[in-house]
């Protein structure tokens, strides 16, 4: 844990500074955000931060002694179309594809693509753009996209090239300052593009985030991305343990002397980083933007200043995790983006269309995180421009993913695992859980909680929908969970049903039903193949199976959709998931087309789409980083849209179209790569 003996030595080393920054206890396992009054404050703290981080190096097994900080076509205008499929109802998710209907906007490989969809018979590649980054997703908004893409580069100083090389990544990455200590640079990339005329789109704008991409959401106009920079400490910093400073020897075994060999080492090393970090530039710190016009060089900023920035009660890595907003609306090619900065990691993003909350689970690796395994999880106030930090608290377990999220009527609803053996926690037994917290004045505070579910399993699957939840959990057998959410402060298990194999996305389909996709099994826990099921939860006590198909393969299968319920199109009473099966030495990758009568509560295969012969007719760029691979006949299938009574499959090597109920029938074809 942090010494007291840190503390009174920042407070003599920092004469400049407004207020003393870590002179006062820091509670142990706070997860409660505090902002930097000045630049000061914040360097003192990155001072206590990575000397606590070349310590766990010298002397320590890891660095988990660091304080847990959460974290039928016929012309016109189409009337009805699938869109990406979101968590929830006005909140925008970033996706590869997107449509209005008449046209479906598309990043691949290199390039972001508009394809005339309407009507369905003539639909053809209308323009292309290529741009110098990887991008992976979009949003449009209007005559507007934004593109999302990511670029990165590894370089090295003169005296490591000899041994490790140089190697350049993907795209145009920005010279961050300070980057000839960090060996590796990473950026989140955002073209504006003007789609106004769709067969000639215009880059209007390009912002450079540094950092990795994390996740993004969009409301309105207003687009909020997430992004996480590591910090790299200084070679500098490294020497002064390795050889720099007379420090203690290690010791082993006797837990009290390690302790004081540490907190000699500690006083004898802190003032050398606090000098260091006092000395280098705020850019060298925390992240910057490069905000440019096309054909321009641009310069580079903060993305926010030291007082924008936050911290937790307790010491963590120095990595900055930021929330960016992007007005799609404004000016000519949008409003500059604005950021907010907190010192921590945050990986699991949600959203309602007033709060955007980012969680981090401690025990991790990336550099803090005590034995208790507990997720911390931050409010911020939607507001475009004006965005604040709101709120934190914390629960017991840690999150499957974004869908573990869910805010109803101003109460903020977690789900979580306990920790397991593999995070060295023997003494409890895992089960699972449902927190309901409340901002009280700045805490997210627990006022219901639901624990011990399914002692020994872990959440597959978790969906909130209004005043209910499902939960799936699984170790051999998979129960469904049904709960009542109805009262905050107490919430209840209604209603389990056990049944082979497992669950892993869940989605509302009517009022009575959830379609779910997964994987097969038997009641010993061995995994068949990837199966969609159809749940009856007319009655929540009593959920049952009403109908299920399993993919036939004789090897194995699964699909992005288990994953990632993006590639999860349900329109107009028929599913369709992109799959992919081993048989006899064959691989296939297409498209899966189900009918979901819910009046019959059945589950039936329309057919499949395969885009083989697309492979064919393709020559793949010379782009390693591109979708498409030489891989005779495979194509890579990643999405489907329906437009009115129209199915369009994409994949790697491009776009089929076929009629919703008979996807056999190709009525057009476009390829990304023609021979």
């Amino acid at each position: 844990m942090i010494t007291t003996l840190l503390l009174p030595l920042a407070a003599l080393l920092l004469p400049g500074c407004s207020t003393d920054p870590v002179s006062s206890p820091l509670r142990d396992g706070g997860y409660t955000l505090s902002r930097f009054s000045d630049c000061g404050e914040m360097k003192a703290w990155i001072a206590a931060s990575w000397t606590e981080e070349l310590l766990q190096g010298r002397y320590g097994y890891g660095y988990d002694v660091l304080e847990s900080d959460g974290s039928g076509s016929s012309g016109g205008t189409p009337t009805s179309y699938s869109e990406t499929n979101v968590q929830e109802a006005g909140v925008d998710e970033p996706d590869l594809v997107k449509t209005d209907g008449e046209f479906l906007y598309i990043t691949h490989g290199s390039s972001f693509s508009i394809v005339k969809s309407w009507p369905a018979e003539e639909t053809a590649l209308l323009s292309t753009l290529d741009l110098e980054a990887q991008p992976f997703a979009l949003f449009l908004s209007g005559d507007r996209a934004a593109v999302l893409a990511s670029a990165w580069s590894y370089s090295y100083d003169e005296g490591r090239e000899t041994e490790y090389g140089y190697y350049e990544g993907v795209g145009d990455v920005p010279d961050w300052s300070g980057d000839l200590d960090r060996y590796y640079s990473s950026s989140t990339k955002v073209f504006i593009v003007d789609i106004s005329d769709r067969a000639a789109p215009e880059l209007l704008r390009e912002v450079d985030l540094e950092g990795w991409y994390t996740d993004a959401r969009m409301i309105g106009t207003d687009m909020y991305l997430v992004t996480n920079r590591y910090a790299s400490l200084p070679d500098e910093l490294y020497d002064l343990v390795y050889g720099g400073l007379e420090l203690p020897a290690p010791t082993w075994g006797d837990e009290a002397l390690s302790e004081a060999v540490m907190a000699e080492a500690r006083a004898l090393l802190f003032p050398h980083v606090l000098e260091a970090v006092m000395a280098m530039d705020e850019a060298e710190l925390l992240p910057e933007q490069r905000d440019r016009l096309p054909g321009e060089e641009g310069e580079l900023e903060l993305l926010t200043e030291c007082t924008d920035v936050y911290r937790p009660d307790g010491l963590s890595s120095p990595g900055t995790l930021a929330l960016t907003h992007i007005d799609l609306a404004e000016g000519e090619a949008g409003s500059p983006a604005t950021g907010l900065g907190l010192l921590s990691y945050g990986w699991e993003v949600y959203a309602s269309l007033d709060n955007l909350y980012i969680s981090q689970t401690s025990g991790w690796w990336w550099g803090w995180g005590g034995d208790t395994l507990e997720t911390h999880v931050h409010k911020f106030e939607l507001d475009g421009a004006d965005t604040r930090y709101a709120a934190s608290g914390s629960v017991q377990g840690y999150l499957l993913n974004n869908y573990s999220m869910s805010e109803h009527d101003g109460y903020l609803r977690m789900a979580t695992t306990d920790a397991g053996w593999w995070w060295g926690d023997t003494e409890t037994e895992q089960a699972n859980h449902v927190f309901v917290l409340e901002d009280a004045g700045g805490e997210l505070s627990t006022v219901g909680h639901l624990g011990g579910l399914a002692p020994g399993e872990q959440i597959y699957a978790m969906r909130f929908m209004g005043e209910v939840g499902y939960m799936v959990t699984f170790i051999q057998v998979d129960p469904l969970f049904t709960l009542d959410l109805s009262d905050p402060r107490d919430p209840r298990v209604v209603g389990e049903l056990k049944i082979p194999g497992y669950s892993s996305y869940l989605h509302p389909a009517g009022p009575d039903h959830l379609l779910a996709v997964g994987m097969d099994g038997t009641e010993d826990g061995t995994i068949l193949g990837f199966q969609v099921s159809l749940f009856d939860i007319s009655d929540l006590a009593k959920p049952t199976l009403a109908s299920k198909l399993l993919l036939s393969s004789d090897d194995w299968s699964y699909s992005e959709a288990l994953w990632d319920p993006h590639a999860f199109t349900y329109f107009a009473d028929t599913l369709s998931v992109p799959v992919y099966t081993y048989d006899e030495g064959v691989d296939f990758s297409g498209l899966w087309v189900l009918d979901v009568d819910l009046e019959a509560a059945t589950l039936s295969e329309i057919g499949k789409v395969g885009h083989g012969d697309l492979a064919s007719l393709s020559e793949c760029p010379d782009d390693p980083y591109d979708d498409c691979y030489d891989y005779g006949d495979y194509a890579w299938m990643r999405r489907s849209v329906v437009i009115e009574d129209w199915l369009y499959s994409l994949s790697s090597y491009g776009i089929k179209v076929t009629p919703l109920r008979d996807p056999a029938d190709e009525v057009a074809t476009v390829l990304y790569y023609p021979r």
